[in-house]
C-alpha cells in the first residue's frame, strides 16, 4: 500500500461527494498485471500519511485556514442518524477536538477495528481502534493513541480506557518517549484469559518506529506497560538515531496449547518492504530478534519479491506458523515486466518462526492509483484503500480462510486506465496450507472492500463494506456472508448488519494535488474485523460514520453486533 513522501503529503484532489455516473456500452476488462507493492510506502511516519493525521494536525489549514470537515456542518445540529440499535457503539465518553482546524469541535475519531473472542467464554470481547481522544502538547494537536473496549455480556456494553505508555502523550517512557502516535491495532486472546494487544508506535517529527505488545491477564479489565518487540531509530532514552527502517503494520496471533505469541510487520528499507517475525515465549515480556519471512536476499527471477506489505500470522492445528501477506511476484527486481504482478502469499514455518517457506497462493490485483489522490481509491471515493488478506484459521477443524479484495472485475480501457471500479471480495480455503480451493468470489455487483474473515467449528463468516444500499454509490454499509464452508460461502446471501446507511466522508480532509479542491474523507482506516465464539455468534467490528445519534454529531467510531450464525 504506497503513501505519499513528505512533499506531496496533503495535495490530493476532491471528488464528487453524490452519484457516480456509469459508463455506458463499456465491458468490464480485467486490469493488466503489475506489481503495485515494488513502489509502496509506509503507511505511517513522518514521510507518509499517518493515519489521515496531517490533516488532523492541519497541514491543510496551514494552506487554507477555512477549510472544513465535513463533521464540522453537525456541530450545533440534532444528529441526522437513527437510533443503530441492533448495532452497537463501542466508543463510550468519546472527547471533542479542541485543536483548532478543520476539525475543531467534531467528536475524535476511532478507525481501523480490532476484535477477538475469549476462546474459554464467548461473553469477554476484546476490541480496539486507532483512537484520538488524547491531546498530544507536543504536537499541539489530538492524536492517535491505543484504546481498548472490553466486554464481559457478549458485546452488549463496552468499557474503553487508553493503554498507559504506549506514547508521549499515555505517559511513555525510555525509547517509547519519542512517540507520538499508535497504530495499528490487533488483539489476540491466549490461554487462560490472557489477552495481547499489539501496535505500531512512531514520531511524527524523526525516523524513529517500533512494535510494542499491551498484555492483560484479566480477559482485558487491566492491562501491562507496553513490552517492546522492536524499534528503530531511538535510542534507550527516547532520543532519535538514525537509521534507514521504518516499521509498519504489524499483527499478532498465539499458539493456544504452548502460549507462544507471534508478532509480524513489515519493514520499510534498504532491502525493500519485507516481512519479518518475531516470537515470545514468556507471555509476550520478551522477545526474539526480528526474522525476515519473504526472500529479502535470495530473489530468484520470477518469485516473491521482498516488496510485501499486510501480514497476518496464525497458528496450525499442530502449532506451524502461517503468515499470509501481500507481495510482489517479478521477473526481476525492478518488476517492470508484463507478467510481474501483485499476488497472496502463504509463509510456512515449522519450527516456530525460525525458518520459513513462501508459496503464491492466489493472484492480487490491486485497485486503481488515483494520481490526484495520492493511493488507490474506489471510483468517487476518497479514502485510500487496499488489497492486503486477512486470514484465519478454524481451530478445531484446521480448515484454513484466506480472504481479501480487489478490481480484476473493474472496467478498465483498452491502456488499462480505471473507468469505474467493482471491487470484490475473494475467499481462498486450505486444510493443510499447502494446497488451496479455486478462488471464490462472494457478494455483489457493488463495491466491496475491506474484508474480514472469522471461523470456528466448521463455520465461517466473512464481513465486508458494501456500496450496495445507496443508490447515489458514496455511503458505506458494512455486511456478511455466513456459511459451513466455501460453497455455502459462495451461494449464501447477503447479509446486511448496518440499520443505516452512513457517509464516510465525514472525518479527515486533505488538499486535492491537480485540482487543489478540499477531498473529505480520506482515511476510514485500513482493515475491519470480525470474531467468532464458541457459541457461534459473530462479533463484526468497523469503522462507522454515525457518531452515536443521541449523544453525539456524526463522526468515525468503532462498531459492532453479536449475530447468531446457527
Amino acid at each position: 500500500m504506497r503513501s505519499l513522501p513528505s512533499s506531496m503529503r496533503v495535495c490530493v484532489v476532491a471528488i464528487a461527494l453524490f452519484a457516480v455516473a456509469t459508463v455506458p456500452g463499456i465491458a468490464s476488462k480485467a486490469p493488466k498485471a503489475h506489481a503495485n507493492l515494488r513502489h509502496a510506502r509506509p503507511l505511517h511516519g513522518p514521510n507518509a500519511i499517518q493515519n489521515g493525521m496531517e490533516t488532523e494536525g492541519d497541514d491543510a489549514t496551514a494552506i487554507a485556514p477555512a477549510l472544513s470537515a465535513l463533521c464540522q456542518a453537525f456541530l450545533g445540529q440534532p444528529n441526522p442518524y437513527a437510533n443503530p440499535a441492533p448495532n452497537v457503539d463501542q466508543i463510550v465518553g468519546d472527547a471533542i477536538n479542541s485543536t483548532v482546524g478543520s476539525q475543531a469541535g467534531c467528536p475524535t475519531a476511532q478507525n481501523e477495528t480490532t476484535i477477538a473472542v475469549n476462546p474459554g467464554d464467548p461473553n469477554n470481547l476484546v476490541g480496539g481502534t486507532n483512537d484520538y481522544r488524547v491531546f498530544n502538547t507536543r504536537e499541539a494537536r489530538n492524536d492517535s493513541s491505543g484504546f481498548v473496549y472490553t466486554s464481559f455480556d457478549g458485546g452488549k456494553t463496552w468499557t474503553n480506557q487508553v493503554l498507559p505508555g504506549l506514547t508521549f502523550q499515555t505517559g511513555a517512557t525510555g525509547p517509547l518517549f519519542d512517540m507520538d502516535g499508535a497504530g495499528d491495532p490487533a488483539v489476540a486472546f491466549g490461554p487462560g484469559n490472557t489477552v495481547y494487544y499489539a501496535n505500531l508506535v512512531f514520531s511524527r517529527t524523526n525516523d524513529g518506529s517500533g512494535i510494542v505488545v499491551s498484555v492483560s491477564h484479566d480477559g482485558g479489565a487491566t492491562w501491562s506497560q507496553p513490552h517492546i518487540v522492536h524499534t528503530d531509530g531511538v535510542d534507550a532514552q527516547g532520543q532519535p538515531t538514525e537509521t534507514p527502517i521504518f516499521n509498519d503494520k504489524e499483527w499478532i496471533a498465539v499458539d493456544l496449547d504452548s502460549g507462544t505469541v507471534y508478532v509480524t510487520w513489515t519493514q520499510f528499507g534498504p532491502a525493500g518492504s519485507p516481512i519479518v517475525a518475531s516470537h515470545s515465549t514468556d507471555g509476550g515480556v520478551t522477545w526474539s530478534a526480528p526474522v525476515t519471512v519473504n526472500p529479502a536476499s535470495s530473489f530468484t527471477p520470477g518469485g516473491i519479491t521482498p516488496f510485501s506489505q499486510g501480514s497476518i500470522p496464525q497458528v496450525g492445528k499442530h502449532g506451524e506458523l502461517f503468515i499470509a501477506y501481500e507481495s510482489s511476484v517479478c521477473q526481476t527486481l525492478a518488476c517492470d515486466q508484463p507478467t510481474d504482478h501483485d499476488a497472496i502469499v502463504v509463509a510456512t514455518s515449522t519450527d516456530h518462526g525460525a525458518t520459513f517457506s513462501n508459496a503464491e497462493v492466489a493472484f492480487d490485483f490491486d485497485f486503481p492509483f488515483n494520481e490526484d489522490v495520492g493511493d488507490s481509491t474506489l471510483t468517487g471515493e476518497n479514502f485510500r484503500i487496499n488489497s492486503f488478506p486477512q486470514f484465519a484459521i478454524d481451530r478445531p477443524t484446521g480448515r484454513m480462510y484466506i480472504t481479501w479484495a480487489d478490481d480484476r472485475n473493474g472496467k478498465y480501457d483498452d491502456d488499462g486506465n480505471s473507468i469505474k471500479t467493482n471491487g470484490d471480495v475473494f475467499v481462498i480455503t486450505s486444510t493443510n496450507g499447502k494446497t488451496w480451493q479455486e478462488v471464490a468470489t462472494i457478494g455483489t455487483a457493488a463495491d466491496e472492500v475491506f474484508p474480514a474473515v472469522a471461523a470456528y467449528d466448521g463455520n465461517a463468516a466473512v464481513t465486508f463494506y458494501t456500496r450496495t444500499y445507496d443508490p447515489n454509490g458514496i455511503g458505506l454499509d458494512y455486511a456478511y456472508v455466513a456459511g459451513s464452508g466455501l460453497g455455502a460461502l459462495k451461494k449464501n446471501a447477503v447479509t446486511r448488519i448496518t440499520t443505516q446507511t452512513a457517509n464516510p466522508q465525514i472525518q479527515f480532509l486533505a488538499v486535492g494535488a491537480v485540482s487543489g479542491n478540499v477531498l473529505q474523507g480520506v482515511f476510514i482506516g485500513d482493515y475491519t474485523a470480525v470474531a467468532l465464539g464458541s457459541d457461534l455468534k459473530i462479533h463484526p467490528s468497523w469503522t462507522d460514520f454515525r457518531g452515536r445519534p443521541g449523544t453525539t454529531t456524526p463522526n468515525q467510531d468503532a462498531y459492532t453486533q453479536a449475530i447468531q450464525l446457527r
